[in-house]
């Protein structure tokens, strides 16, 4: 799991985000979806980078507050700006400060592309944090139920088209 940070101090957002990847080495890129009512694009679109900051799996509280709709989500969480850039969660496992290059439309969400400029590792070595199966929780918390997730325990429902 990621919050994906932005803006500068006093007008900081963040958001939880699930649907991060990466998309090329060279140059290399990642992507994260973000809805279109999120207060997060106008601070995007306003500042131009943003961080990516993984969670640890001990971080599940961070991660349900940052997927509030609160105005005051960095009260209380330990963080600091990046120089000229966007809020880094101090205790995250690892940060990604990016600059966005492309903003692509995706149904009710944008897809965000962004290049990354800087990677950081300040923390400990820990579990992630993850979503699976409609749980969050450390890695190694979940490990036991990879394995029962085979194609006969998914769920499958038509799509409708158009």
């Amino acid at each position: 799991m990621t919050v994906i940070t932005a803006g500068p101090e006093g007008q900081a957002e963040g958001t939880t985000v699930n649907s991060f990847t990466s998309v090329s080495l060279d140059p290399s890129l990642v992507l994260f979806c973000l809805h279109k009512q999120s207060r997060m694009q106008a601070v995007i679109g306003r500042h131009k980078t943003f961080a990516v900051n993984f969670l640890a799996g001990s971080q599940q509280e961070l991660a349900r507050s940052f997927a509030t709709r609160r105005p005051d989500g960095f009260h209380g969480v330990p963080h600091h700006f990046a120089p000229d850039g966007p809020p880094l969660l101090s205790e995250a496992l690892a940060h990604l400060t990016c600059s966005t290059v492309a903003v692509h439309a995706g149904g009710d969400h944008d897809i965000v592309v962004g290049e990354v400029l800087e990677l950081a590792a300040p923390g400990d070595s820990q579990d992630p944090l993850i979503f699976f199966d409609g749980t969050l929780g450390p890695l190694e918390s979940l490990d036991g139920r990879f394995g029962q997730a085979g194609p006969g325990s998914l769920t499958t429902a038509p799509v409708r088209a158009g």
